[in-house]
């Protein structure tokens, strides 16, 4: 515990020395460096991180993507927390309030998608049981379902006969993200789907979607993913629809992430994935990118 309470005050010294120093040889604020010397994916993480220790609720509000935010109120509370003019002090605002607009809508979209992830799946809501028929006809197109409880949901990946236990774990979002796979990516989804039915490397098609969809998840709470969006969707405002983008090209990267790995059998998935996640990591953090490259894909599959 001691030694844990002198590093943190050690290093929030030292850090404390450093700025002041390079304040006073540039007579640029820590914020006003980051803006002039960081291209926009790096200005935008380093501006998060610094602004997360910030206790103005105008700028946490920003932070958070709450829906009342007000992005050029959190411009102009930062630059006089900096003693700075927003307006004489224009191209730092600029590029400040770029920063800020993608973070509120990055934010945005994770508070919009764990929102749907906490909405429980329900036979009882009729919005959940005609989504859940919509994806069987999607990806089943010439087969009728006989009956609403009925075996033939092991087709498409679920455990059983009521797909609605499977969607535990991740709420209505598992199913809208299904859904927009198969109507987005047929071609894609009908690929999967087709080798997810394989007799020796099969695995369950619904079921795999809904753990993508977890992934996607734990990569934006771990912040991994929140770079490649900065990165990607610089100048314009990040929707679910971006999100759900990503989660469509994981769930096809992982099909073939699969298949390369050559797996005994279905109950290898949680390695395969777990492995499949550090990758992810790896590329997110070195190039942020969640694509993996053919090198990457190669070292982590031979």
């Amino acid at each position: 515990m001691f030694f844990s309470w002198l590093t943190y005050w050690t290093t929030a010294i030292m850090e404390w020395i450093v700025d002041y120093a390079l304040y006073w040889l540039t007579g640029k604020t820590y914020l006003q460096r980051i803006c002039d010397d960081y291209h926009q994916t790096e200005r935008t993480i380093y501006i998060e991180s610094k602004l997360s220790q910030v206790s103005n609720e105008v700028v946490r509000q920003t932070l958070k993507g709450d829906a009342n935010a007000n992005v050029d109120h959190a411009v102009v509370e930062i630059c006089r927390a900096e003693g700075l003019s927003h307006t004489i002090e224009e191209r730092f605002a600029d590029n400040l309030r770029a920063c800020l607009v993608q973070i509120h809508s990055v934010a945005a979209v994770i508070a919009h998608a764990d929102r749907l992830r906490a909405e429980r799946f329900t036979s009882e809501n009729s919005e959940h049981e005609e989504a859940l028929l919509e994806l069987w006809s999607l990806l089943q197109p010439d087969v009728a379902l006989t009956e609403r409880m009925s075996k033939q949901w092991t087709d498409i990946g679920f455990q059983g006969n009521n797909p609605a236990t499977d969607f535990r774990g991740m709420g209505y979002l598992g199913l809208l993200n299904l859904i927009y796979f198969a109507k987005h990516r047929t071609a894609a989804a009908q690929r999967l789907l087709l080798h997810s039915q394989h007799p020796t490397i099969g695995y369950g098609f619904a079921l795999a979607g809904i753990n993508m969809t977890s992934l996607v998840l734990e990569l934006l709470s771990s912040d991994h993913l929140q770079a490649y969006f900065y990165k990607e969707c610089c100048g314009k405002t990040v929707t679910l629809q971006d999100l759900q983008d990503v989660f469509c090209g994981l769930f096809e990267q992982f099909d073939r992430f699969w298949i390369a790995r050559e797996p005994e059998n279905v109950m290898a998935f949680n390695a395969v994935r777990s492995d499949y996640k550090l990758a992810l990591e790896r590329s997110l953090r070195t190039r942020f990118a969640w694509q993996l490259s053919e090198e990457e894909f190669a070292a982590v599959t031979s």
